[in-house]
Parts: C-alpha cells; structure tokens; sequence
C-alpha cells in the first residue's frame, strides 16, 4: 500500500469518534518519538527492510536520481568486520559462509553502535563506521561480496508521535531550502528533540554557513546539530542563507531545474538558531489551526494565518473556547471572524502517589501518551516491588527511582513513570495547550511531522484510524447485520443482530455443543456460525413468513445455475469460466466490477410494493428492473440451448466463439451457433445433469414429468415450487417432448422456465403454506389509441443525477473578486486557476458579479448566455436553517447521516430529511398531479435503475418504467418463444414480499415492454448522430429520454419525469482529470439533448436540472476532495430564468 507523503497531504491531528459521548485523538496511548531510548534503531524490536537500492520507501522520497548511480548518493555503509548490525542484517550463513538475506529483519536483542566520525560538507571526506554519530539512519549498505552489487536495508522506526505544540524551550526555527520565497526559504517551528533537519553551521562570528551531514539526507535534532557545529569550530547558524549542497541533500533535482515541488530534494529544511513560538487560529466552530511564528521570517503556508488547516480539539472544562461573538476573543487578538491565541504546552505529571496507587479506571481515563516498554532503556527503569504495588493485581509500576517500601511510594511516580496496562505501556504525563483567559485543550498527538512527512508515519496512521473503526462499538452490529442480510435474511430481528455481533467481539460461539471460533475479536468462524446456525436461519416455520429470507443476487443465481445443472465438458476437463461483461449485457452485477463502494444494491432499499408497504427492506429487489429482468432470462434461456456462448446476441453468459477454440480431444473442435443448439458438434461448456429417474441420457425409465420436475424442484428452488407453477413446468415439458432429442428438449425448457419462477428468485415459500387460495394479478393495460390526438400543454422534468458527489466547486468558480484570492488559496492543487469560462452574474444577488464555468462546460456556458440556464448556489438537504454554530452545537435538528452517500442519496431524492420513510420528490409530484388531475397523467421513466427520486407514495404510485441506454428491452427468440409461459409463472399474488416484488416487476416488465417497444420502438431523431458521436453512456441515456418525448402522443403523455445517471464522482483520489471527463460527457449530451428538444419544439416544455447527494470539500486532501455538505447545481430549459446564480 502507498500513501501521499507530500504536503497536500493532512498531517494534522485528527479526532476519534464519539463512543459513549466520549472522544479521543487518533495516535492516544502512542508513545512520544521523542521519549524512545537513544539510538532506538539499535535496540531489539527494531526493524528493516530490504531494499533494491538506496532509496527511501517509508521515509520522505528521495528524487530517483539520488539511486542511480549509488556513487552519486553515499549513505550509511556498515562495516562487515566489526558492526553488530551488519552482521544481523547479514545472517550469515554457516555452511556457505556467505550473508542470507532475508525481507525483513527485526532485531532479537540490543546491539553497539559501531564508530565515530565528523560531519562535514563532503561526504566523501568522512570514513565509516560512523554509526555512533548519527541520530537515526534511512537506509544503510552491506557491501557483501567484491564481485556483487551491494544490498540495501531501510531502517522503519516503529509507531510514535508527536504533540502538535512542543513544551516551551523546545523549539527552534528550520529553514527551507530553496531559492525564492515562492518556493523554498520559509520557516516552520520544529521540535528541537526530534531528527527532522539538517545541520547548517556559522563560523564563530555567525557567517560562512555550511550544510554538514554524516550521509546524504541526514536528519538529527538540535542538539545533535549543535555538537556537530561545536566539533566543527562554529556554532548554528541564525537566519543567514543556507547554500544549496548537493552532498547533504539539499540540491534539486539534477537537472531539473529550478526548485519546484517537482523537483524537491529530500531534505528540505535546515535548523537554525531562531527564536520560534506557536499560536492557534480559532474558528467560530472551535476547530483550530496551528499557527508558527518566527519573527517577521515568511513561514509556511501550512502553517500561516489564515491557510492553516483546521482540526477538532478537545477543549478542557465546559468544552468552551474564545469567540468572536461571545467574548471578543477574550485577551487573544481578533481576526476577522476567528481569534489568534498564544499557545503555550506544558507537560506535567498525572498522579504522584500521594493518593496512593490510582484505580485500573483513573489510568485508562486520565493517560492518554503512551510510553516505550521501560525495558528498553538499558536498565534506567525499575519495576516497583513496593507492598502495594506488588498486591496491584491490574498493572505495574516501573519507575527510574527503585521503590521497594510502601514509605517511599511517592518516589515512583513522576513525569518518568511508566504504568503498564494489559501490555500496554502508558506515560504518566498529561499535556495540556494554555491559549489564556482560562482556556485549555489536550494537546493533540499527530503520526506525521509536518516537516518532514514520511510514507511510514502515513501508514501508521492510516493503521491507527482503521483500527479505531474497527473497535468502534458499532462495527460489530454493522458487519453482522450486512452478513446476515447477505446470507439468510434481509430483515433480521434485533436479538439476531446481537447474537451474531456478541460472536464477533469475543470471537466464539456455542450451538449443539460445538463451539466455534478462537475468542479473536472480529473472528469470522465464529461470526459465520451464529448466523448460519441460529434459529432464524434454521426455521423451517420462518420460510412461511412474509418477510424471511431474502432476494437472491443475479450472479449468485447465474452460479447456481452452473453448479446444479452440472456445466461441464464432456471430458471433463476443467475450464476456466470466462464470467466477465455481465453488467454490460444487462445482469446489473459481475465479479470485481461494481459500480462503487456501495455494490450494485443497497442495503436499506425498499421497493414500491409490500416491502415499502410494511416498512422493510429487500436490498437485492433493486436490480429487479426491467432491462435487468429481461436480460437475466435471455441467459438464462440461452445456458440450456446453447452452453455458454453468445449465440443470442450478446444475450447469452459466454464470450465470444474464438474462446471455444479448444484444441485438446474430445472437446476440440470448432462450432457455430446454428449448430450448437443441435449439440453437433456440441458447445464446449453445456448443463449436463440427467434426472437420476431417467437412468440414463435420455429418459430410460420413462419417469414422469412429476417425478423429473420435482428432482429439478429440489436443486434449483430447494423443493419450493408452487403447486401452480409446477402444474406449469409439467406442461412446457410435455409440449417440448417431440421431434428429434425430445427428453433434450424437454428438460432444457423447464431448466429455463425455472429460472423464470419466483421461488428461483426468493429464499422463503412463495406461498405460507396455511393459504389455501390464490389470487390472479390483474392483467395490466396497454392499449394505445391507433391515431392519438396531439398532445398539448406537454411537461416534462429531466432529473440527471451525478452519483458519488460532484465537485462543484470546481464546475462553478469565482472570478475578479475577492473570493478568487480564497478560492485559489483554500483549493490549492485542485484550483482551477486558468481556462474558466467566464459567464455574468451581475444580476445575482452573489458577493461577485463574474463566475467561470469548468473549461469542459462549453455548452452549458452557450445555454447560460443564451438565458436558456442558470445555476442554484450551496444546494443541500437541511431540516430547519442553521449556521455552523447550531450545526456544531446540534442545537437544530439536522439531516441524518451527513457525508454518507447512500443515505444522503434517499435524502436528496426526497427532499425530506426529517423523514426517512419519504417517497422521492419527483414521484411524490406525480401523486399530486394525478390527485389533482382526478386520472393518470403522470408517467415516470427510469434509464439507470430504480431510483428513490421517482417513488411516490406506498399503494398509490405506480412504479416507474425502467430501460437501458440501449433502449427498450426484449426477449430473445429462444425466450420469446416462451413469454406466454413466463408470464404465467408470475400471474398470482403471493404473500412472500420478495416474490410478489419479482412478480409484480416481471409482470410490469413484460407488459411495458410490448407498449414501449411499439411506440418508440422505430423512433429516430434529428439529433441521433449528435448522441452517436457522443459515444458514451450518458448520452445514450439522454438520447433514451428525447425517443420518449417525441413518441408523446402515441404514449398519451401530459406529465412526464425521466431519471438519469453518470457515476464516479467519488472523487477522494483524483485532482482534476477524472472530473473534467466526466463534466465534458454532461455537457456533450446535454449540448445533444437541447438541440434535439428544440428541434422537436418542445425546449419550452422540458426542464433539465441536475442533483448530487452532497457537495464536496474546498480544500484538497493531497490527492483530491473529500465529503462535504453544500454543492452548486444547475438547471436548464427553454422556460428557466437563465443567465443567473440563484
């Protein structure tokens, strides 16, 4: 795994979750760097890497040229005659006498430093060893053979951190090196105990600087800089310019240039004898940032005023802060609308024994550092044997002065002490930030320095936050719920949800004796075991329920198929099954191909029908669309017939005919899709199970169609079949038994006609067995006038949803104003400082009068101009108004779940956040219009799904039509053939809510297919090349959209919706180019829809407005933006008030 290590990346603390109102720091109960022994890198437990050169992996990278030559890049080189960590990194092996490396290594005891030697400005000038010398190498080089290229190890120091704000007295100012102040020759406040810079020294009257070093990139602390300066006649330098040397590291990039980001060395900053100081930025919200100060020297941006980056801090006593409102910042300095505080860290002990021993309770509650294991400090620590230490059965007390006597107890504990809890070593210090006016927050740990940020540290942290999810007291009720969801049931009882969780923490689970799992936290033996053996799995009465059991996934059910049906080779040889392309031919799900973090389904979604109605999920139903539907029995009826190829145009599971071109006996051979049905010379991969009542390849036996339909019953639908629809199958089977292959034939079609029954579809009965009587659905109609009058007064809204979270700021941009400056200075690397296309704004009520549209917005920038659309500023669900104070005090009520796409999503769409349980906005509209109307004259059009935009209200709406951007779904002949019996298998109203979903959309499905396939069917637009060339999805999405519209008289339509999607905009790790293809792809098919909309004279009467669940952040993470609130939208039409900023 890599990491962003550069300086876009936050490396500032950052705050834990709440767990029981209570929050921490992530990197609490880490040890200080600064409190790790001397010389950490030689004591046991520390660890190396082997590396193929010279260059840094975990540290802060090196330019690539400093690799290669290695002479141009001396390091530390060990020597092999008398360094102990040579010889471990070595591992000499005995019989060849010759060193065995290994990919790791990790010292099993303490070792030597091995020499000592001068730093100077050549490297070249120094003789090794110099291993006493050093604060801490990168990587060092075992020159182990004369006629072998040398090997390379990288020391990576264990987990620690820093507190942001170093006590008093411990801080220096380091200098960057560079050679303007646009790039380089800033300042930062470094901690002086910690190996972050260089060593820069002056002559004793503070000129001729020099940059010394022991090796290439070298970083120590200052006091180490100090000696070397001190060794070397002279002192630390004060502010004076530092020159580049290219020894040390502190050069560009050869031949690269200038200094730039690009090109930066590996060592950017020099220590030197300035005075520093830090203060907090204050906003009003209570987040701070860290300000440096060092004299009237330029510092950082990172850490200046005003472009600092803000983080959560947990604020001591009532949790109040200075504000600008409330106190006028108190003694601290106002600053527009934050305040700029001193800020002055002091580190004290916790408990002193006078008291006597603290509880197991007062330890974990009041210490928040952790501390190296004491046994690492060469016996400077003693474990305490005093009475009552010794009869503290919780933890241990080592202390640097020996206490045996309960008399002398208060000797053990000082800011040294070291308590070690459960094998956790804690500090007993606490550190506290003192801004004034009685102001205090803990002093927040952080994994990176913002000096020197390595790769390693952002591991480590990274480690840290995951962990913290992961022992979240709500992850083990989460993960259970999703597998139980995916496993047995879609809704299961909360008693089944704390059963499987309570397996998960503590890692067994007891049933029938057994127990399962090894008492890990997270063990997923043991998880998998109460799900599956627990009596909501096992109920046989539970399969009558309405609500149990579940939806089945497609690829699941395509699998299943497979395995039952027995797909194989003649020879029975294995094959590789090439499952790959199933989204793109309709199944909606395919291994590794999901469409975003959330699958291809959510878990909370709830279909219109009984599962709406009854207020429960049935997450898989949302892929029960009709393109999906029809798609999914084209397969299915194209596996039995033809193996697995795509004779059916690209409608069956297989690739193409060139994969069958198999060389080996007896399956080789070549066939073609006319032949491959007759099985000559036959498909390689075919369904080869025979009911065992045949007794043979054919039905030899004579079984009846019963008998061999129950047989298929039990593999295919566990023995669930309805009696109807069993009356069903043996029809189609007896009506297939005839001609050439007739047992063949029989069986292939009711293999296929059971992948069209509900029960294959559904995991409890159809039916509860206890109903005796069945209900036929009634038959929808689809009747259409033969000359439909024009329609008149037409409407129709274009909802185009971008899903993930569009970055709108970076689509809509300020410009000649005051807030270019902000903008461009907030969005860093993700700015979009040239190519905007300017558009006017005089007539908003904005603080700028001039915006810029992302560059790839040509066509909408022509439709704004035009009047023909406008854009709607800071778009976000929101309950009651607020500002961020309200926000952060949680005074109002907000919208659930803020920053979570899927939830946020059904926020959007229903434009009701204090209503989870709300219908989507537009099929809520559709409700009114046909209660206000007295009849139906609202329709609903899906291209991408079954969005929660276009449901209406349970019981009442009918469900949206849904294509493809292929347009109208249709079987293929070999189902066609069938779609009488197909749609028989769904006609009776069940009581499983999951198969009543099935039926109802497979019945919808059939019925609006044949009227949509009649209508629209042969439409063509004047702008169908325009779409073509567009070549995308989207626009075929959009090309769908203008078919209907134009066939609006045959179809009766007065008000009409149509949803539309383009995803990834989840764009956590990308800085401009994935968002300017997308946005481009929008403006092209929107450019493509408006021409065609005019064309038909209808621009007028159409209105296209776009919807993302949420804004993303103005400021960059380092690789691009994260979650956010707010977002700019824009609208578009020929009746829009165009050419503003709402």
């Amino acid at each position: 795994m890599e990491l962003p290590t550069s300086e876009g990346r936050d490396v500032f603390p950052k705050t834990e979750l709440k767990v029981n109102e209570k929050r921490g720091y992530i990197g609490d109960n880490v040890p200080r760097c600064d409190a790790l022994p001397p010389k950490a890198w030689l004591k046991k437990g520390a660890t190396y890497h082997f590396r193929e050169d010279s260059q840094s992996l975990m540290g802060k990278k090196d330019p690539d040229w400093w690799a290669n030559p290695d002479d141009w890049t001396p390091r530390m080189v060990l020597d092999p005659n008398t360094s102990s960590l040579y010889a471990k990194l070595c591992n000499k092996d005995e019989v060849t006498n010759q060193c065995d490396f290994r990919s790791t290594v990790v010292l099993d005891e303490d070792i030597p430093c091995d020499g000592e030697c001068n730093a100077d400005r050549s490297r070249w000038r120094i003789s090794m060893p110099c291993e006493c010398s050093i604060d801490e190498p990168r990587t060092v080089r075992i020159d182990h053979s004369p006629n072998l290229a040398p090997v390379w190890y990288e020391y990576v120091r264990q987990p620690c951190i820093q507190l942001a704000f170093p006590e008093d007295g411990h801080m220096k100012t380091v200098r960057e090196i560079g050679e303007n102040t646009d790039y380089g020759n800033k300042a930062m406040c470094a901690d002086t105990r910690l190996p972050v810079a260089g060593t820069a020294c002056c002559d004793k009257n503070g000129q001729n600087p020099i940059h010394i070093c022991v090796f290439k990139g070298d970083r120590v602390s200052y006091s180490t800089s100090e000696e070397r300066c001190a060794a070397y006649g002279g002192t630390t330098c004060a502010w004076s310019t530092v020159p580049i040397n290219g020894g040390c590291g502190t050069d560009t990039a050869y031949n690269q240039g200038s200094y730039s980001e690009d090109s930066s060395p590996g060592l950017r900053f020099l220590w030197s004898s300035q005075p520093c100081s830090m203060s907090v930025q204050i906003s009003p919200d209570g987040n701070v940032a860290i300000i440096h100060k060092a004299g009237t020297i330029n510092v950082k941006e990172r850490v200046a005023i005003d472009t600092g980056t803000y983080f959560g801090v947990l604020w001591g006593g009532d949790g109040s802060y200075p504000t600008v409102s409330s106190s006028n910042c108190g003694s601290c300095e106002v600053h527009e609308s934050t305040c700029v505080c001193p800020a002055i860290a002091v580190t004290s002990a916790v408990f002193d024994g006078s008291q006597g021993m603290p509880t197991m309770n007062e330890l974990v509650s009041q210490l928040h550092i952790g501390a190296p294991d004491p046994n690492s400090f060469d016996g400077t620590y003693s474990l305490c044997t005093a009475p009552m230490c010794l009869n503290n059965a919780d933890y241990n007390v080592f202390s640097t002065t020996a206490v045996s006597n309960d008399a002398s107890i208060a000797d053990a504990f000082d800011d040294q002490t070291i308590f070690e809890v459960n094998g956790l070593f804690l500090s007993n210090t606490a550190s506290i930030v003192d801004i004034g006016d009685g102001y205090t927050f803990r002093n927040p740990p952080m994994y990176n320095s913002p000096i020197d940020q390595t790769q390693r540290d952002a591991l480590y942290e990274t480690d840290a936050i995951l962990q913290h999810y992961v022992d979240h007291p709500n992850t083990a009720p989460f993960i259970s719920t999703k597998l139980i969801q995916h496993l047995v049931t879609s809704n299961p009882s909360p008693r089944y949800v704390k059963v499987v969780a309570d397996a998960f923490r503590t890692g067994t689970y007891t049933s029938g004796g057994y127990t399962f799992g090894k008492g890990n936290y997270g063990d997923m033996e043991a998880c998998v075991a109460a799900i599956l053996l627990d009596r909501e799995a096992r109920s046989s009465t539970l399969d009558d329920d309405a609500i149990s059991g579940r939806a089945r996934e497609p690829l699941l059910k395509v699998m299943h198929m497979m395995r039952s049906m027995e797909l194989s080779t003649e020879s029975g040889a294995k094959r590789e099954v090439d499952m790959i392309y199933l989204t793109s031919r309709g199944l909606g799900q395919e291994s590794f191909n999901a469409p975003s973090v959330f699958s291809f389904f959510l878990s909370e979604y709830q279909p219109v029908g009984p599962a709406l109605n009854k207020g429960v999920v049935a997450p898989e139903t949302q892929l029960f669309d009709a393109p999906k539907l029809i798609s999914f029995m084209n397969g299915l009826f194209s596996l039995p017939a033809f193996g697995l190829t795509d004779c059916q145009w690209w409608q069956g599971f297989g690739s193409d005919r060139a994969r069958y071109w198999i060389t080996d006996y007896p399956d080789g051979g070549y066939f073609d899709c006319g032949s491959a049905e007759t099985e000559q010379p036959g498909v390689p991969l075919r369904l080869r199970w025979k009911p065992p009542s045949w007794g043979g390849e054919t039905n030899v036996n004579n079984a009846p169609p019963s008998q061999i339909i129950d047989e298929v019953d039990l593999l295919l639908t566990g023995g669930r079949l309805h009696p109807s629809n069993k009356a069903i199958m043996e029809q189609v089977y007896n009506s297939a038994n005839s001609g050439i292959n007739p047992d063949s034939k029989s069986l292939k079609a009711v293999i296929s006609h059971f992948a069209a029954t509900p029960e294959f579809h559904i995991t409890n009965n159809l039916m509860n067995s206890r109903v005796t009587t069945t209900a036929t659905r009634p038959t929808p109609d689809i009747s259409t006038p033969p000359n439909p009058a024009p329609v008149t007064d037409y409407r129709a809204i274009v909802y185009l949803y971008m899903d993930g979270a569009m970055d709108s700021y970076s689509a809509l941009v300020p410009m000649n104003c005051y807030l270019n400056q902000q903008y461009v200075s907030v969005r860093g690397d993700i700015a979009i400082k040239s190519g905007l296309l300017p558009i006017d704004a005089s007539t908003s009520d904005q603080p700028c009068d001039d915006f810029g549209l992302h560059p790839s917005l040509s066509n909408i920038h022509s439709l704004y101009n035009d009047g023909d659309a406008s854009f709607i500023a800071n778009v976000g669900p929101l309950i009651k108004t607020m500002d961020k104070y309200e926000f952060e005090a949680g005074s109002k009520p907000q919208p659930m779940a803020l920053f979570a796409h899927n939830t946020q999503t059904q926020i959007t769409q229903t434009v009701f956040a204090q209503d989870a349980s709300a219908g989507g906005v537009l099929g809520r509209i559709g409700d009114s219009i046909n209660n206000r109307e007295g009849s139906d004259v609202f329709d609903a059009y899906s291209i991408s799904g079954t969005p929660k935009v276009l449901e209406g209200a349970p019981s009442v709406s009918k469900p949206a039509d849904v294509l493809s951007g292929s347009g109208v779904a249709d079987f293929i002949p070999k189902a066609g053939t069938f779609e009488a019996n197909i749609e028989a298998l769904s006609e009776n109203v069940v009581t499983s809510i999951y198969g009543e979903t099935f039926s109802v959309s497979m019945t919808n499905a059939i019925y609006r297919t044949r009227l949509l396939d009649e209508v629209i069917g042969n439409v063509t637009l004047d702008e169908d090349s325009c779409f073509t060339n567009a070549g995308t999805d989207l626009a075929d999405q959009f090309e769908q959209v203008a078919r209907i519209i134009k066939s609006r008289d045959g179809l009766e339509a007065k008000r009409d919706v149509f949803y539309v999607s383009i995803g990834g905009f989840d764009t956590h790790s990308d800085n401009g180019p994935v968002l300017t293809n997308l946005l481009s792809q929008i403006d092209d098919s929107i450019s493509c829809f408006a021409s065609e909309m005019k064309s038909q004279g209808v621009w007028s009467n159409v209105t296209v407005i776009s919807a993302s669940e949420f804004g993303r952040t103005l400021t960059s993470n380092g690789l691009g933006t994260d979650h956010a609130w707010g977002g700019n939208h824009f609208i578009a039409g020929g009746s829009v008030a165009g050419g503003r900023i709402h």
